[in-house]
C-alpha cells in the first residue's frame, strides 16, 4: 500500500485516507492503484461492512494532479478507472468526510458513496469542460439525476464551482458538519452501518442501484428477496433480541 492513501480496519469499518495534503490530495497513479486496492481488500475482508473515505486535515481532493494526467493515453482500463468502478459497484455501504477543495473526481465519486458530510466551506467543482474534456465517473448520469438537468448543466457544461448550501439541496451530501466533528461524525455513521446486518445492507444497496423499472416489476423483485430474508439469521436475531428486551447483535449474522 502507498504511504500516499492510508488504509486500516476499525470496528467493521475500513478507513481510507488519502494522503497527500500539501499537493491537496491531488491524484496520481499511484494513489488511484492504492484505493482500488483497499476497496478490493475490503470488498474480499469478511471483517469489513462499511468503507469510509475521507482526505487530509484541509482538503478532500484536487481531483486528478495535472501533470500526471497528461501523461495518460485513456482512462478506460487505468487504474484510476479501476478505482471509480470499485466505489461505483462497492457492495458494502461507503461513505466520505467532504472538505475543502473537492475538485474533479474529488466531486464525482460522490454520488457513488451512500452517506456524504460535508464541512462548511466545501468547494465542489467539475472544471472538465474548461479542460476540453468531458466528465467521467459516470456523473453525466449521476449528476443530473441528482440535480435535474438545469442545475447539473451549470455543474458540468458551465463548470461552475458550488458550495455545501447547493450540495446539500441537490442532495450531494446528507448535509454540513462543524469542521473539528467532521470525521468522527461520518465515523459514527459508519459504525451505525457496520452494526447492521450485513447481508441485508449488501441487499437493499444492490436493490437502490437497480435500475428504474416498472413498479410492478420493482414489486416482485423485492418481494423474492424479502422471502429469503424470512429464513435468514439476522431476522431471528431481531426478534430474538426484542423478546429479550436487548439490541440486537447482528455481529454474526452473515
Amino acid at each position: 500500500m502507498s504511504e500516499l492513501v492510508l488504509s486500516h480496519v476499525e470496528g467493521g469499518v475500513q478507513v481510507v485516507r488519502m494522503n497527500r495534503p500539501d499537493k491537496k490530495n491531488a491524484l496520481i497513479g499511484e494513489m488511484y492503484a492504492a484505493l482500488a486496492e483497499a476497496f478490493a481488500k475490503g470488498e474480499a475482508d469478511d471483517d469489513v461492512n462499511v468503507f469510509l473515505i475521507l482526505g487530509s486535515q484541509t482538503d478532500f481532493s484536487a481531483g486528478n494532479d495535472l501533470p500526471d494526467f497528461l501523461t495518460w493515453e485513456a482512462l478506460s482500463g487505468s487504474v484510476a478507472d479501476r478505482f471509480i468502478r470499485a466505489v461505483a459497484g462497492a457492495r458494502k455501504p461507503v461513505v466520505a468526510a467532504v472538505r475543502g477543495a473537492a475538485i474533479g473526481i474529488g466531486s464525482t465519486l460522490l454520488p457513488h458513496c451512500d452517506l456524504v458530510y460535508a464541512a462548511p466551506g466545501t468547494r465542489f467543482h467539475m472544471p472538465f469542460i474548461n479542460l476540453g474534456i468531458v466528465p467521467e465517473a459516470g456523473s453525466s448520469q449521476t449528476m443530473p439525476a441528482l440535480a435535474g438537468h438545469r442545475r447539473a448543466a451549470e455543474m458540468l457544461m458551465l463548470g461552475e464551482p458550488f458550495g455545501v448550501d447547493t450540495a446539500e439541496a441537490v442532495g450531494l451530501i446528507n448535509g454540513v458538519v462543524p469542521g473539528e466533528d467532521l470525521e468522527e461524525t461520518a465515523m459514527a455513521a459508519a459504525r451505525k452501518l457496520a452494526a447492521k446486518p450485513r447481508s441485508i445492507l449488501v441487499q437493499i444497496k444492490a436493490l437502490m442501484k437497480t435500475p428504474a423499472e416498472p413498479i410492478m416489476d420493482r414489486l416482485t423483485r423485492e418481494a423474492a428477496v424479502f422471502d429469503t430474508c424470512l429464513k435468514g439469521e439476522a431476522l431471528n436475531e431481531a426478534v430474538s433480541a426484542f423478546k429479550e428486551k436487548r439490541a440486537p447483535d447482528f455481529s454474526k449474522c452473515r
